[in-house]
């Protein structure tokens, strides 16, 4: 899912708006969630060798064309062509460099998608969500610099909701993002998945402690 794109900071309120949901959703429902906001999911510097290839060819295209046409100034000669190559390769590739992104916007969605998801499924890992009785953990994992959200629930979880119910997560999530209000879309998310659990009869029954923080995990 797209469309986002601000250098979110979450206050305190904001950080307990979405812990705060997130223990409702686990004092009603068997469910455990995670709420993972990452800056970015891949570094993307293959953008930034592209950028450099495509500068380095116009240089050298441009070159040839006014060679061609008696164009090119006698007083250029090989070194300088040289030195004003490397120059304008090293300025495609450092642009995106510190642009992250145009990055982004040099990569194949289709590359971008599968980073984002590839990273999510690591913290679905990583946090052990895995690792909760019958198998019933959501993560929401959101990355700033792709624009885009993910939703994994576990095996047990998804045996019964469909991905068409996830979508409708993912949009609450994104809506509150719009209003440059993501802590309140976030929780608006959690609150659904909450709806979609007792409505799939994941209802609160004796289980361990809290298995996974509540807290929300914020990358700087």
């Amino acid at each position: 899912m797209r469309d986002m794109r601000k250098k979110f900071e979450f206050s305190a309120a904001d950080k307990k708006l979405v812990k705060e949901a997130v223990q409702e959703l686990e004092q009603k429902t068997a469910g455990e969630m995670v709420v993972y906001f990452a800056r970015d999911s891949d570094s993307y510097l293959m953008a930034c060798w592209k950028l450099a290839g495509i500068f380095g060819v116009l240089f050298l295209a441009l070159i040839a064309t006014l060679s061609y046409l008696w164009l090119l100034p006698a007083s250029i000669g090989i070194l300088f062509t040289c030195l004003i190559g490397i120059g304008t390769t090293t300025l495609g590739f450092a642009i995106p460099y510190f642009i992250h992104t145009l990055r982004v916007s040099f990569t194949p969605d289709s590359v971008v998608s599968h980073r984002v998801l590839t990273k999510a499924r690591d913290i679905f890992l990583q946090e052990e969500i895995f690792n909760t009785s019958d198998r019933i953990g959501i993560l929401i994992y959101i990355s700033e610099l792709e624009h885009q959200v993910q939703v994994l629930g576990d095996s047990g979880i998804n045996a019964k909701i469909q991905q068409e119910d996830w979508n409708e997560v993912l949009g609450l999530v994104i809506q509150g993002i719009k209003a440059n209000h993501p802590a309140k879309g976030i929780a608006s998310a959690i609150k659904k998945c909450e709806e979609l659990l007792l409505a799939n009869d994941f209802v609160n029954v004796v289980k361990p402690d809290n298995e996974l923080s509540d807290d929300m995990r914020i990358e700087e």
